[in-house]
């Protein structure tokens, strides 16, 4: 499939995001992510990178470590649509779990200004809580 230069930028921009976001490099994080950016996703809206800071503060603490791979990924003018596993790894249990998802991004100038992602959160919570709680 062939892309305009712009699609192609948007589609390489996703990968780098992801790249920076596994090391946790929140500098160039942020550059992908307009000021004003809205993500919509089961865990709740956020909006603008100050909300987006509080939220990745809080997720990240819990987390000892994080790494989202893109399986598959397209993109039509300025939106991006991408299929993409999460691994994560609870601190300080060691808990792990493991999970696809989907996001649709909307892009400008290089920025996402608009995102949904979507996932069953329930999978992911039942992944994540204790052991003892599991078997009931």
């Amino acid at each position: 499939m062939t892309y305009t230069p712009t699609e192609q930028a948007n589609i390489d921009a996703m990968y780098r995001f992801m790249e920076a976001e596994a090391v946790q490099d929140w500098d160039t994080v942020y550059q992908f992510i307009a000021p004003d950016c809205v993500n919509y996703s089961p865990t709740g809206v956020v909006r603008g990178h100050e909300e987006m800071h509080r939220f990745d503060a809080a997720m990240f603490a819990g987390l000892q470590s994080w790494r989202r791979t893109i399986l598959d990924i397209v993109a039509d003018g300025d939106t991006v649509v991408f299929r993409w596993r999460a691994e994560a790894r609870l601190r300080p249990s060691g808990k792990q779990a493991v999970w696809e998802a989907l996001s649709w991004v909307r892009m400008k100038d290089g920025q996402i200004v608009e995102g949904w992602q979507y996932f069953d959160s329930a999978e992911v919570r039942r992944q994540l809580r204790p052991q003892k709680e599991a078997a009931l």
